[in-house]
C-alpha cells in the first residue's frame, strides 16, 4: 500500500489552510490597526467647548457651509444638516455624536480643496479650537433647532432638540 503525503492528499494546486489561533489573530489584528495609524488617534470631545465651537464655526466656516444652529447660508461646501440628518436615524446607521465628531475633526485635519486647511496659515487653527468646532458640529448638525427665550425671556435664541 502506498503511502500519500499530506500536499498530494489534497490535490493538485490546493494550498494549505493558514490557521490562526486566537493570540496570533489578536496579535494580526492589533498589528493592522497600529499600521493603519488607529491607535492614540481618540480626542475626548466631552469636554470641548461647543459655545466656543458655534462661534468658531460661524467665523471660519459659515460662509461655506449651512447648518441651521448657526444660521449659516453657505454655499461652497456641503449643508451639515443635510449630511448628518440621515446618519443619525436609526434607519441611516444610527451613528453618536463621538462618530460626527471624528468625521468633522478629520476633515477639518485632512482637508481637500475647496475646504481650507486648518493646519497652515493664513487658516491655522489651534488643535484644542478645532475640537471645539468639530464638537460643536457633532452635537448640532442634523438635529431640528428650536427658539427658545433668551435670558430674561424676551429674545430668540436657538438651541437643538434633545
Amino acid at each position: 500500500m502506498t503511502r500519500r503525503s499530506k500536499a498530494s492528499a489534497r490535490g493538485p494546486g490546493r494550498r494549505p489552510r493558514l490557521r490562526l489561533h486566537g493570540l496570533s489573530l489578536f496579535v494580526l489584528v492589533g498589528a493592522a490597526l497600529l499600521l493603519a495609524g488607529c491607535s492614540g488617534r481618540t480626542v475626548d470631545f466631552k469636554s470641548a467647548d461647543t459655545s466656543q465651537g458655534k462661534q468658531l464655526f460661524v467665523n471660519n466656516c459659515g460662509s461655506c457651509h449651512v447648518m441651521q444652529d448657526a444660521a449659516t447660508a453657505g454655499t461652497v461646501g456641503p449643508d451639515l444638516d443635510d449630511a448628518f440628518r440621515a446618519a443619525r436615524s436609526r434607519s441611516g446607521g444610527g451613528f453618536d455624536e463621538s462618530t460626527f465628531f471624528q468625521i468633522t475633526l478629520d476633515q477639518m485635519r485632512l482637508a481637500a480643496p475647496p475646504m481650507p486647511h486648518f493646519d497652515e496659515p493664513p487658516q491655522k487653527l489651534p488643535e484644542d479650537q478645532l475640537v471645539d468646532i468639530a464638537a460643536y458640529v457633532a452635537k448640532v448638525a442634523g438635529k431640528p433647532v428650536q427658539a427658545q427665550p433668551a435670558a430674561g425671556g424676551t429674545g430668540t435664541g436657538t438651541t437643538t432638540a434633545p
